[in-house]
């Protein structure tokens, strides 16, 4: 779907929820990056870990992909580079299981074939392109918004097999990472859009969830931790100046077009 296509889509109404247009967050909401750090984190930590129980090696990988020490935060702050954060996270994910602390050289080699090993990982959630088939179905234009480079976030989603997401923000373009206003407005923007008129859908609380509704969005919690079986739920607004604006937390992106229909019609204007 083009952006021009977007600009001409109609409001689109349903019992139950309202809304013209959606906006995702990328990673750990449409693409799996948790996952893929794990793994990449494993392969390569593989000889300097090997006298590491296997337990402790897999909270270590927790560690890093979670990013537990919060650097990638410190990143989007300006107080580390995109390569520093992930040297920083490495040497937190080796000292929490003893491992060795390895030299400048040995971190810059780490942090280089990270990235490879990471790329031929990537992949979508199962749920994704079903969500992305539904809201096409219903006409309901898309796109995303993330917390890092527009550039190095088009590839990912060309990788991934997820390119037919067109309208994409990213941090550096907006000029401000999430929870910041101005991401989710821009993105608003490529829809053609009013802000009330679209939800976003992160899993975040913080940056997704309060930094969307706070921009004047309607706002979705991704929780795919929650137990199989439970349906969406409302949840109150983040905060006092949102008053009035619901949230949801879903359990699976597939259920979104569902919120939508079945009682769907397209109003021109």
């Amino acid at each position: 779907m083009s952006v021009s296509d977007t600009r001409q889509a109609g409001r689109t109404r349903a019992a139950g929820l309202a809304v013209s247009g959606v906006l995702f967050d990328i990673d750990d909401t449409l693409v799996d990056l948790e996952a893929a750090a794990r793994a990449g984190f494993l392969r390569l930590s593989a000889t300097d870990l090997a006298g590491v129980p296997d337990a402790d090696r897999t909270r270590a990988a927790a560690a890093f992909s979670s990013d537990a020490g919060g650097f990638y935060e410190l990143y989007m702050a300006g107080e580390l580079t995109f390569a520093g954060q992930r040297v920083e996270r490495i040497r937190h994910a080796y000292a929490l299981v003893g491992g060795p602390e390895l030299a400048a050289g040995e971190l810059a080699r780490f942090t280089a074939d990270f990235e490879d090993a990471v790329r031929s990982v990537w992949k979508p959630f199962d749920d994704v392109h079903p969500c992305l088939d539904g809201l096409d179905r219903l006409g309901v234009p898309y796109g995303a918004v993330s917390n890092n480079v527009e550039a190095y976030q088009r590839e990912k989603l060309a990788i991934t097999g997820l390119d037919r997401i067109r309208v994409l923000v990213g941090s550096d373009t907006a000029g401000a990472p999430k929870p910041d206003p101005r991401p989710f407005l821009a993105g608003v923007d490529l829809l053609g859009l009013q802000p009330e008129q679209v939800l976003y859908v992160g899993d975040n609380p913080v940056n997704d969830v309060r930094g969307a509704l706070e921009a004047g969005l309607r706002a979705a919690l991704l929780d795919r931790r929650a137990p199989e079986g439970a349906p969406a739920e409302t949840v109150p607004p983040a905060s006092e100046n949102v008053t009035g604006i619901a949230s949801l937390v879903l359990r699976t992106l597939a259920d979104l077009p569902g919120l939508i229909s079945p009682e769907i019609r397209v109003i021109p204007g």
